[in-house]
């Protein structure tokens, strides 16, 4: 009860960001921050907000719309606003760029809240409960700067609840967002335990950061930043905590609980287990299609015994036409839970590793790394002895399957590898380079004069 009176009392909903006031005079923050309980309901309340709308910035967003703009996935239903991004022709007044960009700042709103209140706080908590949700909120708000900056590039960097400064401000050049990523983790890693919290009954889920989270996002930042020695000692880590294996089957993966996660996020409020899974599964009516089906060139890149293939690949054959979709959920609707949203996961920590390892010439271990992949996928062991290039090739190939439709690698590689234009433009007719990143919504534009709309919108 106290969980849903603060969540409803505290937090800004569907309000355009910029247009959310002070907390601490509107909202009664001072009374709930007087004490652990009432301020743990208030963070829970963050994630809730975030997981509450089905392909929200947190909530499927970061997996659906990147792979169709990518070579991932296509649709098998006119919808005009989605087709644009497969076919790498937004707008700037798309209804599904509008919605993902204001739940993002939604979110980073309820983290700088969290954030400032704590600190205002700080006497009237216990130290472990300050710890634990300052560290979460510096985590969550390092999380979606570092998917904003890989879809909008230089977005506004906002770490106040100041609404006036807010409504103002300018794009950031990406180099200072990834900064301010670096330090949220950083500060996160210094404030979280190395074990999960809960607030739930039975064995803590994998649900909330924790250390080694905050370690393997700070992998992922360093990998784009090209930072290879920081890269490998974040995931190396993580990696030899031994808290995380991955999961003999493909089929357990995404199961709540899998032991190869690294942080899920639990569903909220209905019977949909997964934004991707009632996304990309169809539904059970035998004429209902896929919505989404997979690009049959990233279909022919399987190898013919790679065990992923029949796992995370479901099909449909309707009127003899057969749908190959993405399957890596098994559960589109059912409750109790059975398969939470998966943030990060060992085997792209594993990646990870295996990439900074071989930029920096450690070619066997960077193989040694990969054929862990490997080997949970059915296929033989990568020999050593062959050069960077075909090692970095291969890495590429194993990212490709392993991390397909997830929160947006693939279209993340392609741009960091500078390999988006030549792949784009021989899979999709009139692909332009500006389409690399998303336009900024239009009535963010309009409403602030200081932030210039992306080139070509």
């Amino acid at each position: 009860m106290v969980w849903a009176m603060i969540t409803g009392m505290l937090l800004p909903g569907c309000r355009k960001f910029v247009q959310v006031g002070d907390p601490e005079t509107s909202l009664g923050t001072a009374t709930v921050f007087s004490g652990d309980e009432t301020a743990t309901a208030a963070l829970m309340g963050m994630y809730s907000r975030a997981m509450t709308a089905q392909g929200s910035f947190l909530n499927g967003g970061n997996s659906l719309y990147p792979a169709l703009s990518a070579d991932e996935c296509a649709l098998t239903q006119a919808s005009p606003g989605l087709e644009a991004f497969r076919d790498n022709a937004l707008a700037s007044n798309n209804t599904y760029i509008a919605q993902l960009y204001s739940s993002a700042y939604n979110t980073i709103y309820n983290a700088n809240m969290l954030l400032e209140n704590v600190d205002r706080s700080k006497q009237k908590l216990s130290t472990s409960v300050w710890r634990q949700i300052k560290g979460e909120a510096l985590f969550v708000r390092a999380l979606v700067y570092s998917r904003l900056v890989v879809l909008w590039g230089g977005v506004p960097r906002v770490i106040t609840t100041n609404a006036d400064d807010n409504a103002t401000k300018g794009g950031s050049v990406p180099d200072s967002i990834y900064s301010q990523v670096i330090g949220d983790l950083q500060g996160a890693d210094s404030l979280l335990d190395i074990t999960y919290a809960w607030a739930g009954s039975g064995p803590p889920e994998r649900t909330r950061p924790n250390r080694w989270a905050a370690k393997a996002l700070a992998a992922r930042i360093w990998l784009t930043m090209g930072h290879w020695v920081e890269v490998e000692a974040a995931a190396t880590a993580v990696i030899e905590s031994g808290d995380y294996q991955l999961e003999a089957s493909p089929d357990s993966v995404f199961l709540k609980g899998s032991r190869e996660a690294i942080l899920q996020f639990q569903p909220v409020g209905n019977s949909i287990n997964s934004a991707e899974g009632y996304s990309y599964l169809p539904a059970d009516n035998p004429l209902a299609k896929p919505a989404f089906v997979l690009d049959p060139v990233l279909l022919a890149a399987f190898e013919p015994q790679d065990i992923r293939l029949p796992h995370w690949v479901g099909t449909k054959i309707i009127n003899g036409v057969t749908y190959a979709y993405p399957a890596k959920y098994k559960v589109r609707a059912a409750f109790p839970y059975r398969e939470y949203e998966m943030v990060i996961r060992l085997a792209e920590v594993l990646l990870i590793r295996a990439e900074a390892r071989a930029q920096q010439g450690r070619l066997d271990d960077a193989i040694s790394d990969l054929n862990r992949i490997r080997s949970r996928a059915g296929l033989a062991d990568l020999l050593t002895g062959v050069p960077q290039t075909d090692i970095l090739a291969a890495i590429a190939q194993e990212r490709r399957i392993e991390l397909f439709t997830e929160w947006g690698h693939r279209w993340a590689d392609l741009k960091r590898w500078g390999q988006a234009d030549v792949i784009l433009a021989a899979e999709k007719a009139g692909w332009k380079p500006y389409a690399k990143l998303y336009p900024f919504p239009l009535s963010d534009v309009l409403r602030n004069l200081n932030l210039t709309q992306n080139d070509g919108y």
